[in-house]
């Protein structure tokens, strides 16, 4: 079984306008509200692959009844874990007359010593587990050895892990040997501590942390994803496309990366779905992710070359 992480999750809620004003009322003429969180978009995008997992995390509050309820009414698994705190509820402003959306982004409620130890205690009892999937930022109270010790839980597991965080929490997750991360640009240059800047210098630096991670997948937005592994570096570039939202394209990825290695296909191949499983997300306004029918007309389109570093 996958099992997919989101420590922060949030209760997206959309709100539709035509042409955002400032410093004058907007009416609002639609709205809509949808559980929210990269692990979750992860374990929904699987789930439209016809991939089961069960999503684990933090929820508490009236809102999280909500979310719970509505991850239910999908067909998505979930055990999480209780807390004392209100789930976090992010506001999306989508202006359909210029297609632009603005995203305010909640800090969420403050998890509590005992609240980690409950999930972490949960963690360690689950069996049966084929993959881990650790996404997303950190909830306040929260350090970021809590992804190091979620890593490492996994590997005691002899389960493949997948690391899909940024700044210190993906510095932490690193020093316990996760099997695949993916970063993208902006958050590999933050890994390395300087500008990257060309895919052989991405290729680069990313051959120096082999020696702790396996694989690793680089996102570069339209540009495609660069995969780091044992002894070869590919690029795959997706066609160009009408992008619509890029919210849960890199989610979608991750999905479709892990769907090409459930199926037991190639690396090479697994890269390919991944590229064309984001690139599908984007033709889909608001919080629409991945659709199949898209991601197989795209796959054939998906380039893949070798970079020497």
């Amino acid at each position: 079984m996958i099992y997919t992480v989101t420590l922060n999750p949030a209760l997206d809620r959309t709100l539709y306008v035509e042409g955002l004003k400032t410093e004058q009322p907007n009416r609002i003429h639609k709205e809509a509200r949808y559980a929210g969180g990269k692990g979750i978009d992860v374990a929904r995008a699987l789930l439209a692959m016809g991939v089961p997992s069960i999503a684990l995390g933090f929820i508490g509050g009236f809102d999280g009844k909500e979310f719970e309820g509505r991850l239910l009414n999908e067909g998505i698994a979930c055990d999480f874990t209780r807390m004392s705190g209100e789930i976090r509820t992010n506001i999306i402003i989508q202006d359909e007359s210029t297609e632009h959306e603005t995203v305010l982004l909640a800090q969420g409620p403050e998890i509590q010593p005992v609240e980690l130890m409950d999930f972490v205690e949960k963690l360690e009892r689950l069996s049966g587990i084929d993959f881990l999937v650790i996404s997303g930022s950190l909830p306040r109270g929260l350090t970021p050895t809590v992804y190091e010790r979620m890593v490492r839980i996994g590997n005691n597991k002899g389960v493949r892990t997948l690391l899909d965080t940024s700044g210190e929490a993906l510095s932490y997750g690193i020093r316990a040997h996760p099997t695949i991360i993916k970063p993208n640009r902006r958050e590999l240059n933050e890994l390395a501590g300087t500008e990257l800047q060309d895919i052989p210098a991405i290729v680069r630096y990313c051959q120096t942390l082999q020696d702790r991670v396996s694989v690793i997948l680089v996102s570069l937005g339209p540009g495609g994803i660069v995969m780091v592994e044992s002894d070869r570096a590919l690029h795959a570039k997706p066609p160009e496309v009408e992008v619509k939202s890029t919210i849960g394209a890199g989610d979608c990825a991750v999905a479709g990366f892990i769907k090409g290695l459930v199926s037991k296909e190639s690396l090479s191949d697994c890269l390919r779905r991944a590229v064309a499983s984001g690139t599908a997300a984007t033709l889909n306004p608001g919080t629409g992710l991945c659709r199949c029918q898209d991601i197989d007309q795209l796959l054939p389109q998906v380039e893949t070359e070798t970079v020497n570093a």
